[in-house]
């Protein structure tokens, strides 16, 4: 498990080396979703951030979020309703991501088995791999029973 305050080391060496001015908003968004343990989109981040006192602004939130992807902390794992959907990538093992059409819930199955094939494929290909992910859509057992 890597420490919280070397992340934040790590991001803050990111963003100056990009020219950008690393801000106590940027660090709190961060802490954020280090914090948390399931996906979320901008609004649900900005809405949390907010009611724990925050005042980051939702600008920060959206412009916040496209550097942690590119400094490989998180990744967009799916788009639903014209919403991006994001999750630490940090320590995570490959997996599956079962989504509910009618009531949008996420559903995570690990798989070693296709960690594994992905790393053959991408040594056969000779491809370095950076992230992946699998999502499969449908409708979940409560949405079936009418729940």
């Amino acid at each position: 498990m890597v420490l919280i305050s070397e992340i934040v080391k790590d991001f803050k060496k990111f963003i100056r080396k990009k020219g950008l001015k690393y801000t106590s908003e940027r660090e709190e968004i961060l802490k954020e979703i280090l914090e948390s343990k399931n996906h979320f989109d901008a609004d649900e981040l900005y809405m949390k951030l907010r009611k724990k006192g925050s005042k980051v602004s939702k600008a920060s939130v959206y412009r916040t979020l496209p550097l942690l992807v590119e400094a490989g902390y998180i990744q967009e794992v799916y788009r639903q309703d014209a919403r991006s959907y994001y999750e630490l990538t940090l320590d995570k093992l490959p997996h599956i991501h079962f989504i509910c059409v009618k009531c949008k819930n996420v559903d995570e199955i690990l798989d070693n088995y296709l960690a594994e094939l992905i790393q053959k494929e991408a040594k056969n290909k000779n491809y370095t791999p950076l992230t992946y992910h699998l999502e499969i859509f449908g409708i979940c057992a409560n949405c079936k029973k009418g729940v």
